[in-house]
C-alpha cells in the first residue's frame, strides 16, 4: 500500500469516527477486581466504542473505536488497531448458558465478562463519545495503534520466554528458543503470531517428556532450539541442538515436530 493509500485510509477511519452516531443504549460489564467494560455501539451496529477502566494496564480508560465483526450465529468480534496489527479486545460468543462475553488485552489472560444492568443504566453515550475526541485529539489511540518493532520484540520474547519455562518444567532441564529477529520483516511481526511457530518445538518436547522417562533423558541434549522462518518446514540436529525451519502456511507442524522427535 503507497503512503497515500495509508494517508487516506487514515483520514476516512478518523472522518468515520467523527461522525459515529452511537445507539441509545450502551451496555457495561464486570470482570471482578473493579474491572469494568463499557460497550457503546453505533446506531447501524457496526461499530463500538470500547473502554476498560479500573485496571493496571496502559489501555485503562482509553477509549478505543472497534469495528463490529459478525461471525454468525449471533457471535461477534470487537476488533480495533493495537501496535500495528489488527486485534479482537473484546468477543461474544453464544453457548449452551447463553451468550459469554470476553475481554482480551495484550500481555493479560484474558477475562469472563458479567452485564452490569445498574451500570448500564447509569452510562451515558454522549460522554464516553467526548472522552474518545479529547483523546483522539492528544494522539493516545495513534501511539496505541502505531506499529512498534522494539515492543513486538520484546512481547514475542516474553511469551517464547514462557514457553521454555514450562517446557523446561515438564522435561527437568533448561530449554531455550531462539529467534533471529533481525530475519523477519515487519510484515511478518505484525502478521504472525512468532511465539506460536517457534514455541512449537519445546511444546512438543514437553509433551513427550510427561508421557515418556526415556525421552527425559534424551531432552538433555537438546537444549537449545534455534527458529527461522523460510520456505519449508524443516526440522535438524546441529551442534547446539536442534534447527528449527518454519512457514506460515506449513500444516500440521505439530505432528511434524513430534514425530522428528519420536524416531531421532
Amino acid at each position: 500500500m503507497t503512503r497515500l493509500s495509508l494517508l487516506l485510509a487514515a483520514s476516512l477511519f478518523t472522518l468515520n469516527a467523527s461522525a459515529l452516531e452511537l445507539a441509545k443504549y450502551p451496555q457495561v460489564f464486570g470482570a471482578g477486581k473493579g474491572i469494568s467494560v463499557t460497550v457503546a455501539p453505533s446506531s447501524d451496529d457496526t461499530q463500538a466504542l470500547v473502554q476498560v477502566s479500573g485496571i493496571n494496564h496502559p489501555l485503562d480508560e482509553v477509549v478505543l473505536l472497534t469495528t463490529i465483526k459478525d461471525r454468525g450465529n449471533d457471535d461477534r468480534d470487537y476488533t480495533t488497531t493495537l501496535n500495528g496489527s489488527a486485534y479482537n479486545m473484546l468477543v461474544k460468543r453464544q453457548g449452551w448458558g447463553g451468550e459469554r462475553f470476553q475481554l482480551y488485552l495484550p500481555n493479560t489472560d484474558g477475562f469472563e465478562l458479567g452485564f452490569d444492568e445498574a451500570k448500564s443504566k447509569e452510562a451515558k453515550p454522549a460522554n464516553l463519545l467526548a472522552l474518545y475526541e479529547q483523546q483522539k485529539k492528544k494522539g493516545i489511540q495513534d501511539k496505541l495503534s502505531r506499529f512498534d518493532r522494539e515492543k513486538r520484540v520484546a512481547d514475542f520474547t516474553q511469551q517464547l520466554q514462557q514457553i521454555d519455562q514450562d517446557a523446561s518444567q515438564s522435561c527437568g532441564t533448561p530449554l531455550t528458543t531462539a529467534v533471529d529477529w533481525k530475519a523477519l520483516d515487519d510484515d511478518k511481526l505484525k502478521r504472525l503470531g512468532v511465539p506460536s511457530f517457534c514455541g512449537e518445538v519445546v511444546r512438543q518436547m514437553a509433551s513427550l517428556c510427561e508421557s515418556s522417562t526415556e525421552f527425559k533423558a534424551q531432552a538433555e541434549q537438546l537444549k537449545t532450539v534455534q527458529c527461522s522462518f523460510d520456505a519449508e518446514l524443516k526440522l535438524r540436529e546441529g551442534d547446539a541442538g536442534l534447527l528449527f525451519t518454519t512457514h506460515e502456511k506449513a500444516p500440521n507442524q505439530g505432528d511434524f515436530i513430534n514425530a522428528f522427535l519420536r524416531n531421532r
